[in-house]
C-alpha cells in the first residue's frame, strides 16, 4: 500500500463519520441505555453495563473507521 493524498482524505473523511457516529450515540443512545440499565439495578436484574457497548462504539469510531478510510480512500481516489 502506497501513502498518497487519498490515503489522507480517506481518513479524514472517515474519522469525521465516526465522530458523527460517536456523537449520536452519546447523544441519544447511551443515557437511554444507561436510565434504563440503573432502573434495572434496583431491582437485580440489569444485564450487561452499558458501559462495555460504550467502549465498542469509541474503538469503531475512533479507531476502525480510521483505518477503513486509509485502505479504501486510496484505493477510491487512486482509481
Amino acid at each position: 500500500m502506497i501513502f498518497s493524498f487519498g490515503n489522507i482524505v480517506g481518513i479524514l473523511v472517515f474519522l469525521a463519520l465516526g465522530v458523527l457516529g460517536l456523537a449520536f450515540f452519546k447523544r441519544f443512545v447511551y443515557p437511554v441505555l444507561s436510565a434504563k440499565y440503573e432502573r434495572a439495578k434496583a431491582t437485580a436484574t440489569q444485564g450487561k453495563d452499558p458501559a462495555r457497548l460504550t467502549r465498542i462504539v469509541y474503538l469503531v469510531s475512533l479507531l476502525l473507521m480510521p483505518a477503513l478510510g486509509f485502505l479504501l480512500g486510496g484505493l477510491a481516489l487512486n482509481w
